[in-house]
């Protein structure tokens, strides 16, 4: 892989984030969290001997919103929990012409704790459901791009655009665990 990186300019950002998570109560545990981001280039991206009309443009791999809302239980034998991500659509090029869509994965897990018995100490077996539901999304941006088709530039040089590439989310997966300690 090899990397490049852009001068791009300027950038301007702004957002808010919260979370709230409460302690156990009945061994329920209660999870919320959000971010709202707004992200924008402060210049005129040169390419060439050229400018792309950039400026004031949302800023690549910046998910306007962001959420995640999950429920943990653990009594000290049974425990598990649910959780629900969303991540809003991001653009992939920094002309704004090209972006991957909002994605929403959930994940749970459930697991009993045994009592110790012999050398074991506290074994437990968990069963780890991952990405139930959305299986096909693109989950990154892999490779931005300037732009991803053919532009006009600030003086009326027509600048070739290019695809971007992209990360695949993984699909379903169920992952047995045991575990203990000695």
């Amino acid at each position: 892989m090899t990397t490049n990186f852009i001068n791009a300019g300027g950038q301007t950002t702004r957002g808010a984030q919260a979370e709230l998570a409460l302690r156990p109560w009945h061994y329920f545990s209660p999870y919320v969290s959000g971010q709202y981001l707004h992200a924008t280039l402060d210049n005129n991206l040169a390419v060439g001997n050229d400018y792309l009309p950039t400026k004031g443009k949302t800023a690549i791999m910046s998910p306007k919103f962001t959420a995640s809302i999950g429920i943990s239980y653990d009594d000290g034998r049974f425990f598990g929990n649910v959780y629900f991500n969303y991540v809003d659509s991001q653009y992939s090029t920094f002309m704004n012409d090209e972006s991957i869509p909002a994605y929403k994965t959930a994940n749970a897990t459930l697991g009993y704790r045994m009592k110790s018995f012999g050398f074991l100490r506290s074994p437990q077996i968990m069963v780890n459901l991952i990405n139930i539901g959305d299986s096909n999304y693109l989950s990154g941006v892999y490779s931005a791009k300037t732009n991803a088709k053919t532009t006009r530039g600030i003086y009326g040089t027509s600048i070739a655009g290019s695809a971007p590439t992209y990360y695949l989310g993984g699909g379903f997966a169920t992952v047995v665990g045991i575990s203990t300690g000695f």
